[in-house]
C-alpha cells in the first residue's frame, strides 16, 4: 500500500532530498538575521570548518565512514550548534544500523533546528526502525501540525496507530487523510479493516460503498461488498449485490459462480446447474475457474453416481468453448478414468498432450492405462519419448522397464529399472518396487543369485508387500531352494491378503515341493475355491498333487481341464499323453 512503500522509501528520500531543502532553510535563515555559533567564529575557524565538512563529505560519498564521522565529530568540537553535521551522523550511524547513535545524533539536530522537517522526518524513521511506535507517533503528529500539506505523514501516523491497535484513533487520522486530500482506495481498504477488527460491519460497508458510490460501475468494489455479505452469512444481501454486477456484467464468472452456490445451498440444484453451464458456455471465463468447479465432481465421484451425467456433459462444454487448451481434455481424461471408460480416457489424455507435452501427470495416466490395457508396445513408445521430456521422473524408468520386461528386452528392462531404482532414493516404496520387479527380470535371465538378491533388498524396504512375498516364495519354490524360507514368506502373503487364489497356491505348491501333498491338497482346494478354479495353472497343479496322493485318474481328468483353461506348462501334454506327474 502506499503509506508502506512510503516508510520504506522514506531514508533514500531523505538523503536526496537534504541537500536540497535543507541549505535553503538555513540560508533562509541567515537572510531572517538569525546569528548562529558559526557567524560568530573567527576567519582561520571557519576556514577550518569548511575544509572539514568539504573533507566528511568527500568520503562519505566513498562511504569511508570512519574518516566522515571524525570529520563530522570535529566539525561539531569547534561548532556545536552545527546540526547539519549532527543530521550527517544520523544517517551515516542509520546506514550502519547503528540506531541508538542515530537517534542520539538527529535527536540534537531536531533540538537545534526543530522546524527542519527532514530532521523530522529522519528522526521518526530511526524511531520507526527501533520500535519505538509510540514515539515515532509523536514524530508524526509533530509534523502534521507543522506541515500538514503532506499526505505522507497521515498514512504513517495512520499506520502506527493501528500497529498499537489504537484502532479508533487510525481511523480518526485516516478521516483526516480523507478530509483534506480526499477519497484514496488505500485508506478506504485500511478503515474497512479497521472497522472489522472493531466489530462495526455496518461502518465497513459503508467505507466500501464510498469506493463504489466513487467509482459507479467498478465490479472490485461490489464484489468486495458481496464477498463482505458472504463472510457474514448475509446471503440475501449477497445475492442482491451480485445481480448488480450481473446487470453490468453479465458474463462476470464470480456471480455466476455465486449464484450457483446459493442455488445448490437452497437446495435448488436444477438452477445451480443451470448458472454452472452459462458459466462453462462463456468464452470469457477462464479454464481453470471451471476445472475448479468440475474437481468437486473427480473428488465425490463414488458418492455421487447421479452427477456422472452432467459432469460429462460439462467436460464436453468445457473442449468445445477451449478447444485449444490442454487442462480440458485432462480433466475431461480423468473423469472417463474414474469412470472406468480407459479407452476414452486414452483418447482424452492423448489429446491433451498433442496440445501440451509439459505436464508429466498427463503422461504417467497414459502409461497407467497402456499398463492395464497390457499394451506393451505402446506403452515402450510412451514411456521413451516421456524419458526424453522427463529424464529425471523415476516412474517413467518403471513403466519403460515393464513393457521392455513383456516385450522380452530383457537386459534394456535390468537398465530402466537399475536407472530408476538409483533416482528414487528418497522413496523408499518406490524403490522397493524397482528392486521387487529387478528381481523379476533376474529371475526370467536365470540370473538367481542376481533375483534372490533383489528381492531380499525390496522386502528389507517394504517388508510388508505381500506381491513380492509371493512372488519370491514361489520361484524359490520352482528352484527347490530355500523352501522354509519360501514357506515362511508366503505365509505371511497369505496373512496379509487372504483369500487370494494365487498365493494359496503359491504356498500349496510350497508343500508340494516339501513333498506334504496332503497339507499341499488342502491349500489348493483353498485357492480352486477362492476363484483359482478358472485357472489352468492351478488346476494342473492340483492335479500334480492327486497323482502324488496316488489318484492317477483324477490327475488326468485336471490336467485335461488345465489345458482346456489355457495353461502354459510345456509338459501338459505328456502328463496327459503318458498319464503321471513330470516337472
Amino acid at each position: 500500500m502506499k503509506f508502506f512503500s512510503t516508510i520504506i522509501l522514506f531514508f533514500s528520500f531523505v538523503l536526496v532530498s537534504h541537500a536540497a531543502g535543507f541549505d535553503k532553510e538555513k540560508k533562509k535563515k541567515k537572510k531572517d538575521g538569525d546569528k548562529t555559533q558559526t557567524s560568530l567564529l573567527d576567519k582561520g575557524t571557519k576556514q577550518k570548518l569548511e575544509r572539514l565538512l568539504l573533507d566528511a563529505e568527500k568520503a562519505k560519498v566513498v562511504d569511508d565512514y570512519e574518516v566522515a564521522i571524525k570529520n563530522y565529530q570535529d566539525v561539531i568540537l569547534l561548532d556545536p550548534s552545527n546540526s547539519n553535521a549532527h543530521f550527517q551522523l544520523s544517517q551515516i550511524y542509520y546506514t550502519q544500523r547503528n540506531l541508538s547513535d542515530a537517534e542520539k545524533e538527529v535527536t540534537a539536530a531536531v533540538k537545534l533546528d526543530p522546524d527542519n522537517k527532514w530532521f523530522m522526518e529522519m528522526l521518526a524513521n530511526v524511531y520507526m526502525n527501533e520500535g519505538k511506535t509510540k514515539d515515532a507517533a509523536d514524530a508524526f503528529k509533530s509534523l502534521i501540525e507543522k506541515f500538514p500539506n503532506n499526505p505522507d505523514y497521515f498514512l504513517n501516523l495512520g499506520f502506527l496507530q493501528s500497529k498499537a491497535g489504537q484502532f479508533e484513533n487510525a481511523i480518526k487520522t485516516y478521516d483526516q487523510y480523507e478530509k483534506n486530500f480526499g477519497i484514496d482506495e488505500n485508506v478506504v481498504m485500511e478503515k474497512k479493516n479497521l472497522y472489522l477488527h472493531l466489530n462495526k460491519f455496518n461502518d465497513a460497508v459503508n467505507e466500501v460503498q464510498k469506493l463504489i458510490d466513487a467509482n459507479p460501475g467498478e465490479i472490485d468494489y461490489l464484489l468486495m461488498l458481496s464477498d463482505m455479505y458472504r463472510a457474514n452469512r448475509m446471503k440475501e444481501k449477497a445475492m442482491e449485490v451480485y445481480k448488480k454486477i450481473l446487470a453490468i456484467e453479465p458474463d462476470n464468472a464470480n456471480a455466476l459462480l455465486a449464484a450457483a452456490d446459493f442455488g445448490m445451498q437452497s437446495g435448488n440444484e436444477q438452477q445451480s446447474l443451470e448458472s454452472i453451464k452459462k458459466i462453462f458456455e462463456n468464452s470469457k471465463v477462464d479454464v481453470d475457474t471451471k476445472i475448479k468447479i468440475l474437481f468437486p465432481f473427480l473428488q465425490y465421484w463414488d458418492l455421487q453416481k447421479d452427477k456422472h451425467g452432467d459432469a460429462f456433459e460439462l467436460a464436453e462444454t468445457l473442449t468445445t468453448v477451449h478447444p485449444d487448451d490442454a487442462k480440458g481434455y485432462a480433466i475431461k481424461g480423468d473423469l472417463f478414468y474414474l469412470d472406468n471408460q480407459n479407452d476414452k480416457a486414452l483418447e482424452a489424455y492423448l489429446k491433451a498432450l498433442t496440445i501440451n507435452k509439459d505436464v508429466f501427470q498427463v503422461w504417467q495416466q497414459v502409461m497407467v492405462l497402456y499398463n492395464v490395457k497390457r499394451d506393451w508396445t505402446n506403452l515402450q513408445k510412451t514411456s521413451t519419448e516421456a524419458m526424453e521430456l522427463f529424464p529425471n521422473q523415476a516412474m517413467v524408468y518403471l513403466f519403460k522397464g515393464a513393457a521392455e520386461q513383456q516385450n522380452k528386452e530383457l537386459e534394456k528392462a535390468v537398465k530402466s529399472f537399475s536407472k530408476g531404482e538409483k533416482m528414487s532414493a528418497d522413496n523408499e516404496k518406490l524403490r522397493a518396487q524397482f528392486f521387487a520387479n529387478l528381481g523379476d527380470v533376474y529371475h526370467s535371465m536365470n540370473k538367481f543369485a542376481a533375483s534372490d538378491s533383489a528381492y531380499d533388498r525390496s522386502l528389507k524396504l517394504d517388508p510388508e508387500n505381500s506381491y513380492v512375498l509371493n512372488n519370491y516364495s514361489y520361484y524359490l519354490s520352482l528352484r527347490k531352494t530355500n523352501l522354509e524360507k519360501a514357506k515362511q514368506m508366503s505365509a505371511y502373503s497369505n496373512k496379509l491378503e487372504p483369500n487370494s487364489s494365487s498365493f494359496l497356491d503359491t504356498y500349496a505348491w510350497i508343500l508340494f515341493q516339501l513333498n506334504d501333498f496332503s497339507g499341499a491338497k488342502e491349500w489348493q482346494e483353498k485357492a480352486m475355491k477362492a476363484g483359482g478354479d478358472k485357472s489352468g495353472t492351478i488346476i494342473e497343479h492340483y492335479g500334480d498333487i492327486l497323482y502324488e496322493l496316488g489318484n492317477k485318474e483324477e490327475a488326468v481328468k485336471y490336467w485335461k481341464q488345465a489345458k482346456d483353461l489355457g495353461t502354459e506348462s510345456p509338459s501338459i501334454e505328456k502328463k496327459i499323453s503318458e498319464g503321471k506327474y513330470m516337472e
